[in-house]
This record gives C-alpha cells, structure tokens and sequence, in this order.
C-alpha cells in the first residue's frame, strides 16, 4: 500500500500493530524502566524512547509531535564513563518540558492504539495473566491472539519450576502423632536439609575402600 504526502509518495513497510507495540514497549522504558528519571524530573506528558550507554552517552524520545535526541560525549570516542540515563536523560527532559510550552508542540496526546491490539494485565512474577492470587501486576499491549493464555497460578512459570525441583506444594502436611517422645515423629525436612541430604545419601551409598591387607610373611 503507498499513499502521497506533499507530493513525495509513501509507503507502509510495517504492520501498525506491529509499530505500536514498539512504542508501547518504549513507554515503557520511560514509565518503569531505565529511563524513569524523565518521570521523577517533573515530565509527565505521554512519551516513549531508549537510553543508550557505550563510550558516550544517548537518549533518544518522542511524543505524539515532536522527536529529540540528545548526545554526550568526546569528540574522540574517549570513554565518558557515565551512562545515558545520567547525563543525555536530564537534557532531553529539560528541553521537552520547554518544547511543551510552546503552542507548536503543546498538544503532545496519547499515542494511537491500532485495531488489532490488547491490553492485558500480567503477573510481574511469571509473566502470565494476572489473577486476584497475583496481586503485583503490570499492563501490557499483544497484538490479539499473541497473548498468554496460561495464569500466574496454573503452575507454569517460576512457581511451577520451583515446585518440581523442590516438590514444594506437593506434599500435605500431616497432623501431630500422639505417643512417646520420637515416636513416628520424625522431622521434616526443609529445602535445604533436602539438598544435603542428597550428599548424605551419595557419600553412604559410595562407602570409601578398606584397606588393603597385609601380604606375605610377618615376623
């Protein structure tokens, strides 16, 4: 599909879904992730970009109309020692906040979710769909039917793998037994006795070799 725009001819190379779950993500990056300081700067206008860190310094953001990256470094390439976040960051929020003042670039919206898409709560644990069990969660946009199925309590993420290589939640617990001291009282391990016990057993089962006997004539 092409289209023309001032007389210059345009053409979609990507799937729009597919685009905003790009911008989608890089929201993200500035509501929660590594780029969060342009919140805590006072910047609260809908946006979405990257930090990025090597020898120098990088953040690259945009709102719904305007688009702005900033650079820190030597000429160079000398080592800046000091990340994106810390030094391009700051800039990029200071010069957004002014940009949002002025009338041309004011109206910074929401950026547009497509037909196609959804969002979805998760668990921040597992990843998986968010139920009342997991109550600390996160929203996250799928392009419909590219979305978890499973919830955070069917036993398919890291619970479900803690629970087969340490049987939690796999055993019931049974009551007291009456009689005397020891009697069928034996303790139950915990996660840690279980592993030592697993040497314990090993070093048993592998008794080291007796020594050999004497040969030939004693006087």
């Amino acid at each position: 599909m092409s289209t023309r725009i001032a007389g210059v001819a345009a053409r979609q190379v990507l799937d729009s879904r597919v685009s905003y779950l790009m911008v989608n993500l890089m929201e993200s990056v500035i509501n929660n992730g590594t780029a969060a300081g342009v919140r805590s700067r006072g910047f609260t206008l809908p946006a979405a970009g990257k930090t990025g860190t090597s020898h120098d310094g990088w953040f690259a953001g945009f709102t719904s109309n305007l688009l702005c990256i900033v650079w820190v470094g030597y000429d160079d390439y000398s080592d800046i020692h000091l990340s994106g976040s810390a030094i391009a960051l700051p800039i990029w929020t200071e010069f957004m906040k002014k940009a949002a003042a002025i009338p041309r670039y004011s109206d910074m919206r929401s950026f547009s979710q497509p037909s196609g898409v959804v969002d979805v709560q998760l668990d921040k644990l597992t990843n998986l769909l968010a139920t009342p069990s997991c109550p600390q969660t996160y929203t996250a946009a799928f392009i419909v039917g590219t979305e978890p199925t499973n919830t955070c309590d069917q036993g398919t993420g890291i619970h479900g793998v803690l629970s087969k290589i340490f049987g939690l939640g796999t055993q019931q617990v049974e009551p007291p037994q009456n009689g005397a001291p020891g009697e069928n009282q034996q303790k139950k391990k915990g996660i840690l006795g279980k592993i030592a016990g697993i040497f314990k057993d090993e070093k048993q089962s592998n008794p080291p070799p007796k020594p050999a006997e004497p040969t030939g004539n004693t006087h």
